[in-house]
Order: C-alpha cells, then structure tokens, then sequence
C-alpha cells in the first residue's frame, strides 16, 4: 500500500514515505495486527474446548522430552499467545475459553485492543 499511495510532500517541497498510521487511516481496512492476535485467540478457545485425545490439543499441553541446544529457548506459538492474554489482562482464561460466547465477545475485544493499539501509541 506504501508504494501505491506514493510518497507524502512536506511544506518545504521534500519528500518523505507515509507513516503505517497515515496508511491505515486511507485504507480504512482493519489493522492486521488485530486481526492475526484475534485469529491466534479464537484457535485458543477452540483448542482448549478439544477433547483430550485430540493431537492438536496434546500438542499444545505437552512438554516435549530431550535437550534443546544451547541459547536462548526458542519462541513458541504458546509464549505469545499468553503474552496477548496478559496484555488483554483475561483472568481465568481457561475457564472462559469454555464458554463459546464469553470466548467470542474476548475475542472481538482484542481484536479492537490490538487493532487500536497503534493509534493510542501516536
């Protein structure tokens, strides 16, 4: 969108790129941040609702054996998911996440939280 739009004149005649908050305000289109945090949180509630034999839901519960290398431990799907939760400060998430409706209306919460976020930095 950067390039389509072009480049923004400033009032001594140079030239500067478009910031993403000029961007998304042309576009009008809803902010991709908020829109990936949402999809990521709806994934959560569907998997914490899976039975338990399901692999998906082993997979994100269990702990794999063995030894990772040395350095720093790698960033996993989990990690950032609990990051947006402690961001949205959603208490008792495993609870609501039981609850398709309360799960929706969390949701949708983060999606405007997230999608808001850039505007409330500026």
């Amino acid at each position: 969108m950067r390039k389509i739009l072009g480049p923004k004149q400033r009032e001594d005649g140079s030239w500067r790129i478009r910031y993403n908050a000029e961007i998304e305000a042309l576009v009008g289109e809803p902010n991709i941040l908020g829109e990936a945090k949402a999809h990521r949180l709806r994934w959560l509630g569907h998997l914490m609702r899976m039975g338990e034999d399901r692999n998906a839901k082993a997979a994100y519960l269990g702990t794999p054996t063995g030894r990772r290398p040395i350095g720093r431990p790698r960033y996993r799907w989990r990690d950032a998911v609990e990051l947006d939760l402690l961001e949205l400060q959603a208490m008792d998430w495993q609870e609501k996440a039981q609850d398709r409706q309360v799960w929706r209306s969390l949701v949708s919460e983060a999606k405007t939280h997230f999608g808001s976020l850039r505007q409330r930095s500026k």
